[in-house]
């Protein structure tokens, strides 16, 4: 009788594991058909990946430098919504100040941004999170990184996504600033970077963190993990 109960448990196990997989396949095709909707630069095969990385470690923190219209966080945010916890903690100051730091006039990032109309596109952020409701889920710094960080303690980040000014020095102050909040064994998403401009990035985190070739699109984003020791 007990090893009839066992095998009857072990089953119903089975089963319940595999519906919950037919129903987090369904949650991503639904987010995917979404997100060419959505203002911004996160392709179906980056959100892929950002989103079974959140279904796989059941990250309580995310933070996302660079948000925009918020393209990446979507798929985050709704990886979350799937599993009924984490928050994800978008930081972007929306100003062509900051956009524009660190680039020169002649610069074709310098000239794109500062025609954008940031407030508008801070507004389409906002509609979209309100509009998927994804408000639990998602907490809104509008803010620079440099101000930003201090919000989170040492070791608290479970999954990081640096997608913000793509200058050099900025983008490797990001990872140096970053990188002590996210946890050992915590994850480190470091977008474009087939861009000259994250290489100094990309170069520190491959030097402090492990290169995660599996996880990473080659020409679009590399995923590293922190180590442990």
């Amino acid at each position: 009788m007990r090893l009839l109960v066992a095998l009857f448990c072990f089953l119903t196990q089975v089963v319940c594991a595999k519906d919950k997989d037919i129903a987090w396949e369904s949650c991503k095709q639904q987010t995917l058909s979404h997100l060419p909707e959505i203002h911004g630069w996160c392709t179906a095969e980056k959100a892929t990946k950002m989103m079974d990385l959140i279904y796989t470690i059941r990250p309580t923190v995310c933070v996302e430098i660079g948000v925009f219209a918020g393209a990446s966080i979507y798929p985050t945010a709704s990886a979350l919504q799937f599993l009924g916890k984490g928050q994800i903690y978008g930081i972007d100051p929306w100003t062509h100040e900051e956009c524009l730091t660190s680039y020169v006039k002649d610069d074709a990032n310098y000239q794109w941004w500062s025609q954008v109309d940031l407030e508008n596109i801070y507004a389409l952020y906002l509609a979209m999170i309100a509009h998927y409701d994804l408000e639990p889920y998602c907490t809104t710094f509008r803010t620079t990184s440099r101000e930003a960080v201090h919000y989170f303690p040492d070791e608290s980040i479970d999954i990081l996504h640096i997608d913000g000014n793509h200058s050099p020095l900025i983008a490797l102050e990001d990872a140096k600033l970053f990188l002590p909040k996210v946890r050992k064994g915590g994850y480190i998403w470091l977008d474009d970077i087939d861009w000259p401009e994250t290489r100094l990035a990309f170069k520190y985190l491959n030097k402090t963190c492990v290169l995660d070739e599996e996880g990473s699109l080659s020409s679009q984003v590399a995923l590293f993990q922190k180590p442990y020791d």
